[in-house]
């Protein structure tokens, strides 16, 4: 399935400007207040949570008064990260195949499905650089370090 802008230029895949973002009123309309604002609330929202969670202050949570003492003295500072500690996983129980079979079939759907993109759309398709993004997440997936 292809979709091509009407007419009979040869290269549809550009995009046509609509609106000229240079003009201030095309910043003054309500439409990019409300992104703005959409925006914003998410930083805001993000920011607390990073804020509540993360830092010297997280430890000070409540419940964490409960731990015994010989816990929290063998505790280290938060966001201490020691060698490659940022790479592994959270949960202590999955079995290191588990990840690997994920990994697997994971990269399978996303080769298949870069591989029906192609067909369907042909190359040009890689003039738009999520189709590269699309193509490294693959690899990622297909050539792991463990």
């Amino acid at each position: 399935m292809r979709f091509t802008a009407g007419g009979s230029s040869t290269r549809s895949w550009q995009p046509k400007p609509t609106a000229d973002t240079t003009d201030l009123r095309f910043w003054l309309r309500w439409r990019v207040a409300v992104c703005a604002l959409w925006v914003l609330c998410c930083v805001a929202a993000a920011a607390y949570l990073v804020w509540r969670h993360e830092g010297p202050r997280a430890h000070r949570r409540p419940g964490a008064a409960k731990q015994d003492a010989a816990a929290q003295g063998r505790r280290r500072p938060d966001g201490l990260l020691y060698d490659d500690e940022a790479w592994r996983p959270c949960l202590r129980d999955i079995h290191p195949a588990w990840l690997l079979a994920y990994r697997l079939v994971s990269f399978f759907v996303l080769f298949s499905l870069l591989i029906v993109i192609v067909i369907s759309d042909g190359g040009n398709i890689f003039y738009y650089y999520t189709q590269w993004t699309f193509i490294l997440v693959t690899v990622y997936f297909g050539v792991s370090e463990k």
